[in-house]
């Protein structure tokens, strides 16, 4: 039996991270600077050309401002799967606007395009569709619905830095979205995030609501070249990503597609070595998963997934549950009525995360598997592939 408990996930930090965190301490200057600039260049280089961005303290800010950004308030509609985080469907309600919850595919646990389209009407502002786990929505068929009906597409790309779909990386398809650089992500900051775009205006826009409207990057305030006069142009937040945090993301960017390629061997590992019995979302060769998350699901007759999650922990084995869907949380089941969403329902009684992060060793991966397979071979009357 492992002694040591295996974490669901685990920052990858190195010396370089710790070398240039200390550099930028050293500096005196912690703040917004040089070193954001750097790495939203950066992050625009590593995803494709001709795009801006504007690095942030999160990404449920960025969510936020670029619906802002996009005019969307009170009375409008945004379409969010109900299989995500509550920040994708909070920010909508911090606008006024209403979040529209639809179904997701059980392939994938992305937004059900099919009912996305149905749920489209007249007050239809925006969708956001979320890349669960690491897996691309289908942009090709997402980006031609959202321009007939004149709806802006802000992606939740919370899971999805380094995700491609058809040989382009998330992020480079225009509109906007919005990534996450939080302690358990691919590419880790500790906390911050960063959205990106094809428009500059939007970029700009959304800069200025970061800092409070203010009319210029907060840093020019106060280097030698700067002014101390500024002026406020319109109602904004305290959004703003620092030197510090930025410091870490150059770092990690740097190592970025290390990380996944590490993060896609142990998937392989799990998916070639795992009982035949589980199930798990889906992968192609059209498609870089970048593997944010190695979900499962195991059918409720054989086990219940409580316990299942239990029998892993006594083992110690780190699991989570990824997603309570948004309409089983009391707000939300104050909100919505009348719900029916039959393909979250159902995955989500089945469905769990086990261990994934680029630290990982092949033993642990190993012990994963082992201690998977041991819980299903021991189950009463139940044998491997039976």
């Amino acid at each position: 039996m492992r002694r040591e408990f295996l974490p669901l996930s685990k920052p990858d930090i190195g010396y370089g991270e710790i070398k240039a965190v200390t550099k930028v301490l050293k500096s005196g200057y912690l703040t917004t600077g040089s070193k954001v600039t750097e790495f939203e260049r950066a992050v625009c280089n590593y995803l494709g050309k001709d795009l801006f961005a504007v690095g942030l303290n999160s990404c449920t800010a960025g969510l936020y401002l670029s619906l802002v950004a996009s005019g969307i308030g009170s009375g409008d509609e945004v379409i969010v799967p109900t299989w995500t985080f509550a920040a994708t469907a909070h920010v909508v309600l911090w606008t006024g606007a209403k979040p529209i919850l639809c179904d997701v595919e059980e392939s994938s646990l992305n937004i059900d395009i099919q009912k996305m389209k149905d749920l489209i009407t007249r007050r239809t502002k925006a969708v956001i569709p979320v890349h669960f786990a690491g897996y691309p929505c289908d942009m090709d068929e997402i980006l031609p619905i959202a321009g007939k009906n004149g709806i802006a597409i802000i992606e939740d790309a919370a899971h999805a830095i380094g995700t491609e779909h058809k040989g382009r990386k998330i992020g480079s398809f225009g509109n906007m979205a919005a990534f996450s650089f939080y302690a358990t992500k691919n590419l880790t900051c500790g906390e911050g995030g960063m959205v990106v775009s094809n428009n500059k205006r939007i970029v700009e826009k959304i800069r200025k609501k970061s800092y409070f409207g203010i009319n210029k990057k907060a840093f020019n305030r106060y280097n030698k070249k700067g002014s101390w006069y500024y002026e406020i142009e319109e109602m904004g937040y305290k959004y703003n990503m620092d030197n510090i945090h930025a410091s870490i993301g150059l770092i990690q960017l740097k190592r970025l597609r290390k990380m996944i390629r590490r993060r896609r061997a142990i998937a392989d590992l799990y998916k070639k070595n795992l009982d035949v019995r589980i199930r798990r979302t889906k992968d192609d060769s059209q498609n870089l998963h970048s593997y944010h998350l190695f979900t499962i699901a195991i059918d409720k007759k054989i086990i219940s997934r409580d316990l299942f999650i239990k029998k892993l922990k006594q083992r110690n084995i780190g699991t989570s549950v990824h997603f309570i869907p948004l309409h089983r949380h009391p707000y939300y089941k104050r909100l919505y009525k009348k719900t029916c969403f039959p393909v979250a329902d159902r995955v989500y009684e089945e469905i769990l995360s086990i261990p994934m992060f680029s630290a990982m060793s092949d033993r642990d991966a190993y012990y994963v598997i082992e201690q998977i397979n041991d819980v299903l071979k021991r189950l009463p009357g139940r044998r491997k592939g039976g």
